[in-house]
């Protein structure tokens, strides 16, 4: 078995030959075995004494009809995996840089430091939403105001005090309904979606053509689905909720906002994990 591998491992590597290498290399070899045979048949008559000259020329001759195939052979595989090493750096400082654009896109919408505290905030208020949805009805009215008050503190474009200092509005509706709130909004929704666009259609297959790791599957599904559909339908959108949208319907849109949110924020960090944003100093 380990034989068998080994010569799969070389015929492998002698195809990977450019085709004009191998026939070169080919010709020597075959030209060295035949001044090698003439030589050795002369060598047994004797033919050669008094033809010192000629003896070095042939000898030299054939010396290079085997060194040179070797010497093509092996710088020529050097310089490809010289090329492969360039090419997967790059692709890695690529992943880099627009994995960590992505993050950065993520959080402008927010009011938070990073990726990590903005998957950290969102989760917590997937649990409130949860337990809102709990809440039977004479008591969901200040739980709702409760949690509204909590996004509006989070996200920047979600509600803000209106011109007079006027209290916050404590409605579904009022998610959006303050000054152009889902214009922002709606900026940033495409921003995200071709940020991930440009990631999955450009540096996924880049990285993975150069045999670097990509995230599981199973993360990447949720999130091509998580972005396809992010703010895309009313239903989904916290920020397009109608002036007379029920509580039922804003759990559920801003359920649906939380949860895609929380599967990129994962993704980003999944794949931040696998290429790291490069020092300061090492930023070339």
């Amino acid at each position: 078995m380990a034989q068998q591998g080994r010569v799969t491992r070389a015929r492998r590597w002698w195809t990977s030959t450019p085709l004009l290498i191998r026939r070169f290399s080919i010709s020597l070899i075959l030209l060295g075995v035949a001044l090698v045979g003439v030589g050795l048949r002369l060598d047994y008559t004797n033919w050669w004494d008094g033809h010192g000259f000629l003896v070095n020329l042939v000898s030299s001759l054939t010396s290079l009809c085997f060194g040179v195939p070797t010497a093509l052979l092996v710088l020529s595989h050097l310089g490809n995996a010289q090329t492969d090493a360039r090419h997967t750096r790059r692709a890695r400082e690529f992943a880099s840089q627009e994995i960590h654009e992505f993050q950065q896109v993520l959080v402008t919408a927010f009011r938070v430091n990073d990726i990590t505290e903005l998957s950290d905030r969102v989760r917590s208020l997937q649990l409130e939403l949860r337990e809102l949805g709990r809440q039977p009805n004479p008591e969901r009215a200040e739980a709702t105001n409760l949690f509204l008050s909590g996004f509006y503190a989070l996200a920047r474009n979600a509600g803000g005090p209106p011109a007079g200092g006027t209290s916050l509005p404590h409605a579904w509706a009022g998610v959006g309904s303050i000054g152009r709130q889902w214009g922002r909004v709606r900026t940033w929704q495409v921003q995200v979606q071709s940020q991930w666009r440009l990631l999955s259609e450009e540096v996924r297959p880049r990285v993975i053509d150069c045999g670097l790791p990509w995230v599981a599957r199973a993360l990447t599904t949720e999130a091509e689905q998580a972005a396809r559909v992010f703010l895309s339908e009313d239903r989904r959108n916290p920020w397009r909720l109608p002036a007379n949208a029920r509580d039922s319907v804003g759990i559920t849109a801003m359920g649906h906002f939380l949860g895609d949110l929380q599967a990129l924020c994962a993704t980003s960090e999944a794949l931040a994990a696998l290429y790291p944003e490069p020092e300061t100093g090492q930023r070339r």
